[in-house]
Parts: structure tokens; C-alpha cells; sequence
């Protein structure tokens, strides 16, 4: 006699074979965002103008510390270094949720922490880019809010 007959055994998660793909294109593009920061502003930057080398020479005799007592540094020195900072953190962002999806896919389940956090990354860079960077930055990391965003609310569902 043969039947067929189900497995009992909890599945790891109903697949969504989309989601994947769009959680590292969104990963993708913040990574993306590092380093055409990082290239752009720090590597082939090329020279500043007039108006910009006053502003540095200023920053560059400016000190100040960031703690009672603690190192003086240049604001140029700290300006560049947040900048220099956030850069390879956008970059890394994007490489360690790649590396993450490839080697824990079940991460990416519907309304996970893991997304929720790339949600809200992506999210926070898309806000201040709309106050402070160029519509490349906008567009960018607003593209990746919504492929991580995709994922959150219809991405494949965790079942125990």
C-alpha cells in the first residue's frame, strides 16, 4: 500500500526565492554608498577650491577636545575622521549583511530583527541623505530602504 504522506517535521521557513536577492541588492547598494564615499570625497577628491581651503586652514588651527582633558584635535582632523568613519561602516554594513544572507538565509524571514535593523539602517541613511547629501545619495539609499523594507513585510515567513 502506498500513500503519500507529509512530512510532520516544522519547516525552516515557506520559501520566497525573491527575497534573497533583494535583501543583497539592498545591502548592495549601502555598501555601494561607502564606498563611492570613500572614493569620492577621500581618494579622487582632487583639489578643493578657494572658498573650501579657507574653511580647511580654519578647521586645521581650530582644536578642541572631546572630553575634559582629553586629546586636542583639529576639527578637520575630526571632521575627517567621522567622515573616513562612516564610509567604511557603510561599506562594511553592506558586505556583512551579504555575508549574513549567504550564510544564515533564515535570517531574512518576515518581520525579523535582522531586517527590521536593515530596514531602519537603510532608513536613517535615505532620511539624512534627504537633508544633507546629493539626489545620487537620496535615490541610492532610499532604493535600498525599500528592497529591505520588501523583504520585512513580505519576505518568506519563519515557521517553528
Amino acid at each position: 500500500m502506498t500513500a503519500m504522506t507529509t512530512s510532520s517535521a516544522p519547516t525552516a521557513s515557506r520559501s520566497a526565492r525573491w527575497a534573497a536577492p533583494v535583501q543583497i541588492t539592498g545591502a548592495a547598494l549601502v555598501g555601494l554608498i561607502g564606498a563611492a564615499h570613500l572614493l569620492v570625497v577621500h581618494t579622487f577628491n582632487g583639489e578643493d577650491s578657494a572658498g573650501e581651503e579657507v574653511i580647511n586652514e580654519l578647521s586645521r588651527s581650530t582644536t578642541t577636545a572631546l572630553f575634559d582633558g582629553g586629546r586636542q584635535i583639529s576639527v578637520f582632523d575630526l571632521d575627517t575622521g567621522y567622515s573616513v568613519g562612516m564610509g567604511l561602516l557603510g561599506m562594511l554594513f553592506g558586505l556583512l549583511v551579504i555575508g549574513a544572507v549567504r550564510a544564515a538565509p533564515q535570517l531574512i524571514a518576515r518581520w525579523s530583527l535582522f531586517n527590521a535593523i536593515c530596514v531602519a539602517t537603510a532608513g536613517g541613511l535615505c532620511w539624512i541623505a534627504a537633508l544633507y547629501f546629493p539626489e545620487p545619495v537620496i535615490a541610492v539609499s532610499g532604493l535600498a530602504t525599500l528592497c529591505f523594507a520588501a523583504v520585512l513585510v513580505a519576505g518568506p515567513v519563519e515557521r517553528r
